[in-house]
C-alpha cells in the first residue's frame, strides 16, 4: 500500500467517517486527463469506533471515475460519508447503503 495511505477521521452528526485515498495501482487508460489517478473508500462508524469495526457502511468511489489529486479524494469521500449520514436521519436508522457499494 502506498506511504501516504492511511484513513482520515471526520466526526458528522455523532457519527465518525474514515476516509481512504489510495492512489490507482494500474491507472485506467480509457479515462481522460494526465497525472496521477486516485479513488477513495469511506467508512461511516459510530463515534468513537475505527474504520475496522464490524458494523462500518462502506462505500467506494466509482472506478470509472477518478480524482487528480489525494486531497480532491477525500474530500469526495468526506462529502459521500456525508450523504450517507444524512440519509439515515432522514429514513432513520434503517437507512443504510449496503456495505461495500460502489457509487
Amino acid at each position: 500500500m502506498d506511504d501516504n495511505s492511511q484513513w482520515k477521521t471526520e466526526e458528522y452528526h455523532h457519527h465518525d467517517m474514515h476516509v481512504l485515498a489510495r492512489r490507482r495501482p494500474v491507472e485506467n487508460p480509457d479515462l481522460p486527463g494526465h497525472g496521477d489517478q486516485w479513488d477513495f473508500t469511506v467508512k461511516v462508524t459510530s463515534r468513537g469506533a475505527g474504520p475496522d469495526a464490524a458494523d462500518a457502511e462502506t462505500v467506494r468511489s466509482d472506478p470509472n471515475v477518478f480524482y487528480s489529486t489525494q486531497a480532491i479524494a477525500e474530500n469526495m469521500g468526506f462529502l459521500k460519508g456525508r450523504e450517507i449520514i444524512e440519509g439515515r436521519a432522514q429514513d432513520g436508522a434503517g437507512g443504510a447503503v449496503a456495505d461495500g457499494q460502489t457509487l
